[in-house]
């Protein structure tokens, strides 16, 4: 019994020991680790694309400033047509006015879809292309409603799409 004691003396002397040797580093045997930074990734200029749908939403501006005298024009001229106030010649020129009014609104929309599709192409701008999907129906609704001679609807649609031509600008910015 007097051997056992001992020995279990010994092994609990012992174990500590061997513990605390299991955990101390050596400090000139390991080498020091060092953390690479992730790489920091270059940010996007996204300024062109913001400068290209700036300069749509300045066409569709002043395509707006113009309209607005255009449209009265038209809208009286049409309105004294079916009453029959108003001469063959001036008709005429009326229904030529309204045909390039439509023919500029289509050109508009064709801008659109350029900057959509320019805006479809960049991963970083696809929150901004469905907006300027949304200007783009509401442009192709402004040339139907002015091809059937509702300029005022027409021309509200022209608003919205600016207002969302704008939201695109400061978003892209």
């Amino acid at each position: 019994m007097k051997k056992t004691i001992v020995l279990t003396l010994i092994l609990l002397l012992l174990l500590p020991a061997s513990a605390l040797m299991q955990t101390t580093k050596k400090r000139g045997a390991t080498k020091s680790r060092t953390r690479t930074a992730a790489p920091t990734p270059t940010p996007v200029d996204l300024r062109a694309d913001a400068a290209a749908a700036a300069e749509q939403l300045k066409l569709v501006s002043r395509f707006l400033y113009l309209y607005g005298r255009i449209s009265n024009g038209l809208e009286t001229s049409e309105a004294q047509e079916k009453r029959g106030d108003l001469p063959r010649t001036v008709a005429d020129r009326n229904r030529e006015s309204k045909a390039r009014v439509v023919e500029n609104i289509r050109n508009l929309r064709a801008g659109l879809d350029q900057l959509l599709t320019r805006f479809q192409n960049n991963s970083k701008l696809q929150i901004q292309a469905v907006k300027l999907m949304n200007a783009n129906q509401d442009a192709a609704t402004a040339e139907q409603l002015a091809g059937s001679g509702r300029f005022d609807e027409a021309g509200r649609a022209l608003v919205k799409v600016a207002e969302r031509l704008a939201e695109v600008v400061a978003e892209t910015r």
